[in-house]
């Protein structure tokens, strides 16, 4: 029997950028939606046509003097792609608003299309959600999509059936809520699988940051956190930390250095520095190739020591975020962030940064639950 590619639509809703100037924005460490991008080159691989809408990434490539109505844009995208099996949308929390708006698009554009709801935001409420839009959504992809959307593919084509998908919240015909059994996660030989190398053209955005314009690359390159930060995602999206090698790792950059002459790379990774025997290797490869690229990564306080903070900024370190959440010892107690997260740990790290000539940018949460005006 012959197979029969689906055409699938990918969206990803951009956050809300109500407040603020070009210039404010330009200033901000932005990125692609790499996970989506991820999913498209797994579809595509397997032959499918995919089509994705990135609506954050239209307006890095324009220097955010353009940006699209993801709904408005989904209507578009449809009416050109004429007949769609699959509409798949991606939602984060502060997103969910205007994943609605595409939902509702696609439903009304594209009534016979299953439409597929998976990220952040799905993986945190998953029944709850689709209990909510009953209407809108068919399917919901629970954790990581690598092969529970290909499967979900092969559901909708009806070479499978729901019930025998793990990793997917759906209605059955009767209209009953059903959750299939978890999804096992990601092998690390599968995430340093050399033939899904992302779609070319995430490439080819340019990075403002620090206003410059240069070609820029995000990647990820490890899925996870080994913490427990009571208000994070992760746990419930990636379940657990595996990393790729830093042999994966450096080819990837390889590839994009020497075919789009990528001058700024953004580690997109929860912990970058976390497997520190890992992240010394990559950084040594880095710095003996002699690239010149610019370094952008997220860390933790009691991840990182002196000899990292030196490799980083020798390798081309220009930037480390730290998730500091609160200056109050108890709110971060609270947050689940113990260990040897300390004022006095926060501080140490904080002079070596700087000390190394590497810009320091700290993530900073306000209104968490019990917080109060003295603590904040």
């Amino acid at each position: 029997m012959e197979e029969v590619p689906l055409n699938v639509l990918l969206v990803v809703a951009d956050f809300p950028r109500d407040v603020g100037t070009r210039e404010q924005f330009l200033a901000r460490p932005s990125a692609p939606a790499i996970g989506v991008n991820h999913l498209a080159t797994v579809l595509r691989k397997l032959g499918h046509n995919v089509v994705v809408i990135d609506a954050l990434f239209h307006a890095l490539r324009t220097g955010f003097r353009t940006r699209i109505d993801t709904a408005v844009g989904t209507t578009e995208v449809l009416r050109e792609m004429g007949d769609v099996d699959c509409i798949g949308i991606s939602i984060t929390s502060p997103t969910r608003s205007y994943a609605l708006a595409i939902a509702r698009a696609a439903r009304e554009h594209a009534p016979h299309a299953t439409i597929v709801a998976g990220g952040p935001h799905v993986s945190v409420l998953e029944e709850r959600l689709l209990e909510g839009h009953r209407d809108l959504y068919d399917y919901l992809v629970v954790g990581e999509g690598d092969r529970t959307l290909p499967e979900l593919l092969d559901v909708i084509a009806g070479k499978r059936k729901p019930a025998e998908t793990p990793g997917i919240v759906y209605r059955s015909s009767t209209g009953s809520t059903c959750k299939t059994a978890a999804r096992p996660v990601l092998c690390e030989h599968s995430l340093n699988d050399e033939t899904l190398v992302p779609n070319t053209e995430y490439a080819q955005y340019q990075s403002f940051f620090d206003g410059g314009r240069v070609p820029a690359l995000a990647m990820v390159t490890a899925r996870g956190c080994p913490y427990g930060c009571t208000f994070c995602y992760s746990p419930r999206l990636w379940c657990t930390y595996r990393c790729q090698s830093p042999e994966r790792v450096l080819s990837e950059i390889d590839y994009f250095r020497t075919n789009y002459g990528i001058r700024h790379l953004r580690f997109q990774d929860d912990t970058f520095t976390y497997n520190r025997t890992r992240c010394l290797a990559v950084l040594a490869g880095l710095r003996s190739r002699q690239y010149g690229i610019d370094l952008y990564a997220h860390t933790r306080f009691d991840c990182i020591d002196e000899q990292v903070i030196e490799a980083y900024a020798s390798a081309g370190g220009r930037s480390l975020y730290f998730g500091l959440e609160s200056g109050a010892a108890d709110m971060r107690r609270r947050m689940g962030k113990n260990g040897g997260v300390t004022n006095e740990r926060i501080g140490a790290v904080c002079r070596a940064v700087k000390k190394a000539g590497i810009r320091l940018g700290l993530w900073v949460m306000f209104g968490y639950p019990g917080e109060t005006d003295d603590k904040v």
